[in-house]
Order: structure tokens, then C-alpha cells, then sequence
């Protein structure tokens, strides 16, 4: 059995500002901020992480109860926020998506630094959750690579002795390096914030400008002896 890992965003999709502007205003109608800052960069981060500093950074104390008061009014809003916003499916994923589906011994997963419920109000949107078997997200986690730990362990309890390889599908060097830490192989893009010169320094396996190269991607992913009936 072979996993794979993907991210969400930059990787699968974009939703064009959505997320951002989401949390401007669950900042905004939670605690009485006016003009909340979230000028920070959210690539490759967990929204665990995100929450704590966004509520530092507008004053208000990063307790337990005001992180999950955020968190609630941010995915109120954010269904609605990405119906406005648009955003779009990146090159290639629907073929992939296809192609990989259609293949045995192969478990697709999502591994993203989203919340789990705002990650499947994505892919529910932009309709690909029917070809992704489980998500681990960013709602435990400060930092990525303790992420992928705990994914790793699902794939432990999922597969066992079956499991033979995992691959990490992202855009940022996290995603990099967060696959590096559970041993895994890493493919990155450049769909995201993060150009080729800046990814290649975390030495991912390999290095895509996207995914819109189903072939040579499927040969990267997919190796037929192990996936053989």
C-alpha cells in the first residue's frame, strides 16, 4: 500500500484571498478589533499556529477559549467567503485525481495546515472530496513536521505491515521537510508563494513548476509493482 499526502493550498486549489478575509473579520466580530492585522504569511503553516499569533498580534490573549472562539466564527464564515472569493482548482488535479482513483493498493489523503472542517469545506466546494479517504489537519499542531508525525501513526493504524510507502505532495518548503521528518518521498510545486529557487533548497525528491503533467507525475507516484494487483 502506497500513501499519499497532499496539501491543499497552492498545491490542490486556491480560493483567491478567502481565507484571509475570513479571518479579518471573525478577528473583527469575536473581539471588537477594528482593521485586524493579518499581515503575516500563512504558506505552510497550521492554523493552530495561525491562531495564536493572529490574536497576539491584535492584543487579545491566546488562551484556549479564545483560540476556539475564533476558531468557530472563522469556519461560520468562511463557506461563505469562499463561495464570493471563487478561487479555482489548480492545473492538472481533477485528471490526477482521476487517474489515481482508478488504481489499487493506493490510499489518497489529505494532510494540510487547515482546520479539518474549513480543508473539507474546500474540497467539498471545488467537489474532489470524493476522491480523498481521510485528512489530517493543522488543529493539533504548532508545528508541521509534529503534523506528519501524527499522520504517519494514522497510516500505522491504517495499513501496518501492508504500508510500504508514503509520498508528501506540496508547495512550500515545509510540506518539504515535514515529509523528510516521517521518511517520506516529497514532490513540490511552485503553485504556491514559493518560486523554484526558494524550494529547491529544502531538496524535495522531486521539483514540478505544477501538476498539470499527469504522466510524468503518475510515473513519480505510481510504481506499478507495488501497485499491482
Amino acid at each position: 500500500m502506497r500513501v499519499l499526502l497532499f496539501d491543499i493550498d497552492g498545491t490542490l486549489l486556491t480560493t483567491a484571498g478567502g481565507g484571509n478575509r475570513a479571518i479579518r473579520q471573525a478577528i473583527e466580530e469575536e473581539f471588537a478589533v477594528e482593521n485586524p492585522d493579518t499581515q503575516i504569511s500563512f504558506s505552510g503553516r497550521t492554523d493552530r499556529s495561525l491562531m495564536v499569533e493572529l490574536l497576539q498580534r491584535n492584543r487579545v490573549s491566546p488562551t484556549k477559549i479564545n483560540c476556539g472562539r475564533l476558531r468557530r466564527r472563522y469556519g461560520a464564515l468562511f463557506g461563505a467567503e469562499l463561495r464570493r472569493s471563487g478561487g479555482a482548482l489548480l492545473p492538472g488535479i481533477v485528471p490526477l485525481f482521476q487517474a489515481l482513483n482508478a488504481l489499487p493498493n493506493l490510499d489518497i489523503a489529505v494532510m494540510t495546515g487547515n482546520f479539518p472542517e474549513t480543508a473539507t469545506q474546500k474540497l467539498e466546494h471545488f467537489e474532489i472530496r470524493r476522491w480523498v479517504r481521510w485528512i489530517i489537519g493543522g488543529d493539533l499542531d504548532v508545528h508541521r513536521d509534529d503534523m506528519a508525525r501524527r499522520a504517519a501513526m494514522m497510516v500505522a493504524r491504517r495499513h501496518g505491515d501492508a504500508h510500504q510507502e508514503t509520498i508528501v505532495i506540496g508547495d512550500t518548503p515545509a510540506d518539504v521537510l515535514c515529509g523528510r521528518a516521517i521518511g517520506a518521498k516529497t514532490l513540490a510545486v511552485t503553485t504556491g508563494e514559493f518560486s523554484r529557487e526558494q524550494l529547491a533548497p529544502a531538496e524535495p525528491t522531486l521539483l514540478l513548476d505544477d501538476l498539470s503533467d499527469t504522466e510524468r507525475v503518475m510515473r513519480f507516484l505510481v510504481d506499478d509493482e507495488v501497485l499491482a494487483d
